[in-house]
């Protein structure tokens, strides 16, 4: 007679509940899309074609969990999670990474790094990925991640990140999901960043179907600087919810969030987010601004921005808004030879712009142009 015993993370996972309609983190959100139950692991994967690399950067390129090229003496490939954490909702979906994902990229340096990470995305089933960026004292580390459909599979993305930047190093981190329409996105974003350090994280959402993301930034040292941005154009038969908490545990720190939507058709997107500090921590400088932009009468937003302060001397905003684009500023780009359809076109693209131009890196800036350029060329 033989046993068979469960690791402890398996065993975690399964006696943790899925979330229900009732959990205030899963407000507004399509809470029956999280149950994954009985999704079984992908498959070998198969490459699509490759974009133009980026100057500068170091490329791998992943087909599905296989390691197709490429390689980096700042990153080794992990077989197992990391570990990622929920505190915004889903602890049964951090634990079924931690249970079953078999694929961490470590990224480690003190110096300058610059890598792309191209994830090839094929088949039925679950992916489950994982990433780790630490950035020793001094370092500047870029990292862009490519999710890309190479099929119509209705694969399922559980994603996560997890970001330690120690004092004085910078982290930059854009994040492009291109995923098919059929395909669901579930990514955790956690950072932590002690003195002086600097993360600018970033997300570009145009595919999926349903896409689920929790961020966590943990402002740990005086004089460190968190900025969190978001560009997603969601249309008919998507929705993007998204959850942030911006956590502030020293003086003098300073985090900045700005999460642009732009909604086509039956498009729906949910945003809740926290700015949170803590006792002592005086001297915080904190901004939380989400903008949707409604292009049909039949789209929905909805927004949750929050505030919990505990200490004083304290510069802190949050805010939301949903606008139309307005009938002035067609018929200004129409009296200058403009069809209709193309001024609402520019005027959307333009309102992403603020949260691109925010990167302050061309490279960057230029690809995250590029995929919503691509985005817009399918939009009615």
């Amino acid at each position: 007679m033989s046993a068979t015993f469960a690791s402890p993370a398996l065993k975690e996972f399964e006696e943790l509940d899925w979330p229900v309609r009732t959990e205030e983190n899963w407000r507004f959100g399509s809470w029956k899309e999280a149950n994954l139950s009985g999704l079984e692991t992908v498959g070998a994967g198969t490459t699509g074609e490759l974009p133009e690399p980026l100057e500068g950067f170091e490329r791998i390129v992943f087909a599905n969990r296989d390691l197709v090229s490429g390689s980096s003496a700042s990153a080794g490939l992990v077989d197992g999670s990391f570990g990622p954490t929920s505190r915004l909702g889903s602890p049964k979906l951090a634990a079924l990474h931690t249970a079953k994902s078999k694929h961490t990229l470590h990224i480690r340096s003190a110096t300058d790094v610059s890598l792309e990470l191209i994830y090839f995305v094929s088949g039925e089933g679950l992916f489950l990925p994982g990433v780790v960026i630490e950035a020793e004292a001094g370092a500047n580390i870029r990292v862009v991640k490519r999710f890309i459909s190479v099929d119509d599979s209705a694969a399922t993305v559980l994603t996560a990140t997890d970001v330690r930047a120690a004092g004085n190093s910078k982290v930059t981190c854009l994040v492009t999901q291109e995923l098919n329409e059929n395909s669901k996105l579930i990514r955790f974003a956690d950072s932590t960043l002690q003195a002086a350090s600097h993360a600018k994280l970033a997300v570009v959402h145009t595919g999926a179907k349903w896409v689920r993301e929790e961020t966590y930034s943990t402002v740990d040292g005086s004089d460190a600087k968190s900025e969190i941005l978001s560009v997603a154009l969601p249309g008919t038969g998507q929705e993007y919810d998204q959850r942030t908490f911006q956590h502030h545990g020293a003086r003098n720190t300073y985090s900045n969030l700005l999460f642009k939507n732009t909604l086509f058709g039956k498009a729906r997107t949910i945003f809740s987010g926290l700015i949170f500090v803590d006792e002592g921590a005086h001297g915080t400088d904190a901004y939380q601004t989400c903008r949707n932009l409604m292009m049909t009468d039949e789209c929905e937003a909805h927004s949750m921005p929050g505030l919990e302060i505990n200490a004083d001397d304290v510069k802190c905003s949050h805010g939301s808004t949903c606008s139309r684009v307005s009938d002035e500023e067609i018929f200004y780009l129409m009296a200058r030879g403009i069809p209709s359809k193309d001024a609402r076109s520019l005027v959307a693209r333009g309102f992403s712009v603020e949260a691109i131009e925010r990167l302050e890196d061309e490279q960057l800036e230029a690809l995250a142009l590029e995929v919503v350029a691509r985005k817009f060329a399918t939009v009615d």
